[in-house]
């Protein structure tokens, strides 16, 4: 509570009655008990305090509902994106951290980020450089394996929670995301599904390792709008190849579909 009290000027009994009267927000609790907060909920605080300070009553925000809010947040965001030097720049102090597996630095940085930006510039304008130059350094021998697997959960646990959000229109169309079986790297398609999601998508993550006839029996029960799925690596070009011919002949055939990721540039030129 006294952090996110710090980061939205909201005095931390306040941020504990409102807890207690308003169904805005319900932050876990951590083993030793202490309130957990996300990203999210300290943007939405934020949004209250400004709005209170114009006027409106936090019984008024309340009754419009989390979601709704949200949304108004999303609405009122500003366009103009982030400056070049200043985005290298959080990517270089961030990728610091990762090969440093100083996770306290990492989680700070990243939750000041959010709160003084928004969610939607840390996944779009500031992970996907910041993975391509860990991969980089990985191949050189400039950070160490576990790197990866450490940026990967850091950020996939901040991604999840904000996937499981209601649908904010009732006959949004579906979109199902999955990652084929083999593939395991599921960032760039957690990006996409939570950018979806922001659109208006109601968003069916199935994960990583999905086989394609697992996905297509899901499929028959939703019948997608669209249907998304990512390869990122495949040692084998042959094998790549014949995840494309299944999901050609399963899916694509039936229903929309889209597949992308570095393993798919790498044999486009071979799939007809």
């Amino acid at each position: 509570v006294k952090a996110v009290a710090r980061l939205t000027g909201i005095r931390p009994e306040l941020l504990r009655m409102w807890e207690r009267r308003y169904a805005l927000f319900k932050p876990q609790r951590a083993g030793n008990r202490y309130r957990e907060y996300d990203d999210e909920d300290v943007e939405l605080l934020r949004y209250l305090r400004q709005q209170i300070e114009q006027g409106r009553a936090i019984g008024e925000l309340a009754a419009e509902g989390r979601e709704a809010l949200l949304r108004q947040i999303k609405a009122a965001a500003p366009s103009a994106s982030l400056g070049v030097n200043e985005a290298g720049g959080l990517v270089d102090e961030l990728l610091s951290y990762i090969c440093c597996l100083d996770k306290e630095r990492l989680e700070a940085r990243l939750a000041e980020f959010v709160a003084f930006t928004s969610c939607a510039a840390l996944f779009t304008a500031i992970l996907p450089p910041l993975m391509h130059r860990l991969g980089t350094a990985w191949v050189h021998g400039e950070a160490p394996v576990v790197s990866g697997y450490f940026a990967t959960e850091i950020f996939k646990q901040r991604l999840l929670p904000l996937l499981q959000a209601p649908v904010a229109a009732a006959k949004a169309p579906v979109l199902v995301c999955a990652c084929p079986d083999g593939e395991s790297h599921e960032l760039g398609l957690l990006t996409f599904a939570y950018t979806m999601q922001q659109r208006g998508w109601h968003v069916y993550y199935m994960g990583a390792n999905l086989p394609v006839s697992a996905l297509a029996e899901g499929c028959q029960r939703l019948q997608p709008a669209l249907v998304t799925l990512s390869l990122t690596y495949s040692p084998e070009p042959d094998s790549c190849l014949s995840v494309l011919h299944d999901i050609d002949a399963h899916l694509a055939a039936v229903y929309p579909t889209c597949v992308g990721g570095q393993a798919v540039e790498q044999v486009r030129h071979q799939f007809q």
